[in-house]
């Protein structure tokens, strides 16, 4: 019986699970970054046991001191990230490191540029609406994201195309830019399989949601009505069932960016010039 190490993003362990379910006759390993720094030496002495690596490929330079090299086959992982739902969903550094807010890393563009502009907590909340949103080119996001998605998936020999046509039919397959639920990673488990070469056992039983708990970022209702999907505006924490509007929401993100430099305060390099854009409409 082959046995298979999984190393990706936070993704890692729900397709680990996926592979498992349809793979009966491979033993599927699931291990993240974390796990291996928690414990580098235990995981070592395992990497010579395992006859596959499915990894993410930025994941290397996360476990320099892994020994990959004593698993013979290496397969490169796409991982699924998607803005359909969450065009808003930036990330922010704060002196060069991610900021924490509400809802984990997860920050809005809106709320962020009105911060920058002065515009007050609750004068922002008048920015969420559909007409500003299209002036953001919210609604033109998601074709785009789709074509892109797929295309990743092709260059690494995963054919996922079929699967899209099913992922949101009645809801957001995403919880928020980066964490997907679980039947995509299903069906990127299927892919998988099949690119190499090997039979899938698919059923209804599928694997427990674990991303369900994590941190989830709002699908807005304009956005979610614009792409056939039920959407609200409720944000989540991570381990947390306690949902927050968007007015609480705001609130505490002004919260915390006054408590900081807003010169030390700067979006990602893919976001900065969708804040900047934002700010001109102001």
């Amino acid at each position: 019986m082959e046995r298979w190490l999984v190393m990706s993003n936070c993704q890692t362990v729900g397709l680990a699970n996926c592979l498992q379910a349809q793979a009966p006759d491979i033993v599927i390993t699931p291990l993240d970054p974390g796990q291996f720094k928690a414990r580098p030496w235990r995981v070592k002495l395992r990497m010579g046991s395992f006859d596959r690596l499915l990894i993410y490929p930025a994941i290397r330079q996360e476990v320099p001191k892994a020994r990959l090299d004593r698993i013979s086959t290496h397969v490169e992982l796409p991982i699924i990230t998607f803005r359909g739902y969450h065009p808003d969903l930036i990330y922010i550094f704060n002196r060069a490191k991610p900021l924490s807010g509400p809802i984990s890393h997860y920050h809005s563009a809106i709320v962020f540029a009105c911060y920058l502009q002065g515009i007050s907590a609750s004068d922002t909340l008048a920015y969420f609406n559909g007409h500003f949103f299209e002036r953001c080119g919210y609604f033109d996001v998601w074709s785009g994201e789709r074509d892109r998605l797929v295309a990743e998936f092709e260059a690494a020999g995963l054919n996922i195309r079929p699967y899209f046509r099913d992922w949101g039919r009645t809801t957001a397959f995403m919880y928020s830019y980066n964490h997907p639920r679980i039947q995509p990673l299903y069906d990127m488990a299927s892919a998988l399989l099949e690119c190499q070469d090997l039979p899938t056992y698919r059923s209804d039983l599928i694997p427990h949601d674990n991303l369900a708990n994590s941190a989830i970022f709002a699908v807005y209702p304009e956005i979610g009505e614009s792409v056939g999907v039920h959407g609200r505006y409720e944000f989540r924490s991570a381990g947390n069932y306690r949902t927050i509007g968007l007015e609480e929401y705001i609130g505490r993100c002004f919260a915390l960016y006054a408590t900081l430099q807003v010169s030390d305060l700067e979006p990602f390099h893919e976001f900065r010039k969708q804040v900047e854009d934002i700010r001109a409409l102001l």
